[in-house]
């Protein structure tokens, strides 16, 4: 009976995840980078690209384009050799809507870590399916912080991981001292 409590307890886990994961790309997809910025790409070179001839001046551009976070677009010649390129700030719009998506998702992704956790705490007598919706609580959280680690500063993440560590040790701490205390008015 245990083991096929522990095989349900992590079926219900790896479906949330998914469950999680589909719906959130389902009704708030993330955002695609084709649909901001089009593929650059030249011609197959076809001739000796040896004989091509080095432009520092286009390095420094590109060098300023990538540093403005746009996308610098390099244009060939038949024979593959580059003669010229331009920053196109495609990638600019498409960063910063990954950025609004990014803090949704950690938005919902808490909220829904919450509740699931909290249910499981209210079901935890009803095994595997509290434990599991705990662990799908915490594993919500943990896709949150992730999804949007990008937005967030080193002493931001620092201090989010751990405000969770120290709430998860609290209610594990509370959970046991509340069992010991019953185990020793039991008996």
């Amino acid at each position: 009976m245990k083991i096929k409590s522990i095989v349900l307890g992590i079926g219900i886990f790896v479906v949330f995840t998914l469950v999680l994961f589909q719906g959130l790309e389902t009704f708030y997809p993330t955002p695609a980078w084709e649909d901001y910025c089009s593929s650059h790409s030249g011609p197959i070179a076809t001739g000796d690209t040896l004989k091509c001839k080095n432009i520092p001046e286009l390095q420094i551009q590109a060098d300023a384009c990538w540093n403005s976070k746009g996308e610098f677009v390099y244009e060939y010649d038949l024979n593959g050799c580059v003669i010229n390129g331009y920053c196109d700030d495609c990638r600019i719009d498409y960063e910063k809507e990954l950025d609004i998506h990014s803090n949704r998702v950690f938005i919902i992704a808490v909220i829904v870590g919450i509740l699931v956790f909290v249910v499981g705490l209210f079901l935890l007598a009803t095994e595997p399916v509290g434990s599991a919706l705990m662990a799908s609580g915490i594993w919500s959280l943990f896709y949150g912080v992730i999804k949007n680690w990008r937005n967030f500063s080193e002493s931001w993440r620092f201090l989010i991981l751990f405000v969770l560590l120290i709430v998860l040790i609290w209610i594990a701490l509370k959970f046991n001292s509340k069992r010991k205390l019953g185990f020793f008015k039991k008996h």
